[in-house]
C-alpha cells in the first residue's frame, strides 16, 4: 500500500512538472516596465530597457538602444514582413540572424505571449564575432504579429556573459503592442 501511494505521488509530481514546463513555453508578455527600466516607443510596439542605456547605432530602425560599453544592442525592426502568419513567423524572424551572424546556432525556440499581439515567437541563439570582434555573442529575436497583421522583430544582441538573464527576461517580458 505504501509503495502504491509513493508511485501515485511521484506520477502526480511528474504531471505537475510537465504541465509547468508546457505552461512555461507560453509565458511572458506582461507588458510591464521593470524597476530600473524606461520604456521606449517604436510606433508599433513599446519595450522597456535599463535606464542607463543610450541611443544605439542604427538610427534608421524604429528603436535602437545600447548598453554602456556597447556590450548589448536592442533593436526593433518595424514591418519586417506584411501579412504575418503564425506558421511563417519562425522562418521570417530567423532569416536575419541566420544570414548576418557568423557561426549562428539556434539554442531554443518557443511561442510566447506578448501583450496586444496576435502571435509571438522567441528564438534564442549564439554566434561568433559580436560587433565584428572575436568575442562570442548571444541573441534573442522575438517575432511579433502586430494589430496591423505585420511582423515586427525585436532583436537583443549581447556579448556572451555581459548581460544578466533577469535583464534579458525583463526586456522580453516588457514588449507591448501599441
Amino acid at each position: 500500500m505504501g509503495a502504491n501511494r509513493l508511485r501515485i505521488a511521484a506520477a502526480a509530481a511528474a504531471a505537475v512538472a510537465v504541465a509547468g514546463t508546457v505552461a512555461g513555453c507560453e509565458s511572458g508578455g506582461s507588458g510591464e516596465t521593470p524597476d530600473g527600466f524606461v520604456r521606449g516607443d517604436a510606433k508599433v510596439l513599446s519595450i522597456a530597457y535599463p535606464k542607463d542605456w543610450q541611443r544605439g547605432p542604427e538610427a534608421g530602425l524604429a528603436l535602437s538602444m545600447q548598453a554602456p560599453g556597447q556590450t548589448a544592442i536592442l533593436s526593433v525592426i518595424k514591418d519586417a514582413a506584411e501579412r504575418g502568419r503564425p506558421e511563417m513567423l519562425e522562418a521570417t524572424i530567423e532569416a536575419g540572424p541566420m544570414m548576418n551572424a557568423k557561426g549562428y546556432h539556434r539554442t531554443g525556440s518557443k511561442a510566447i505571449k506578448i501583450a496586444g499581439a496576435k502571435d509571438a515567437l522567441r528564438i534564442d541563439y549564439t554566434f561568433t564575432g559580436f560587433r565584428g570582434t572575436s568575442a562570442p555573442g548571444q541573441g534573442v529575436d522575438v517575432g511579433v504579429i502586430g494589430k496591423n497583421g505585420h511582423v515586427h522583430d525585436v532583436r537583443l544582441l549581447w556579448e556572451r556573459g555581459k548581460l544578466k538573464d533577469d535583464v534579458v527576461d525583463g526586456i522580453i517580458d516588457s514588449i507591448k503592442v501599441s
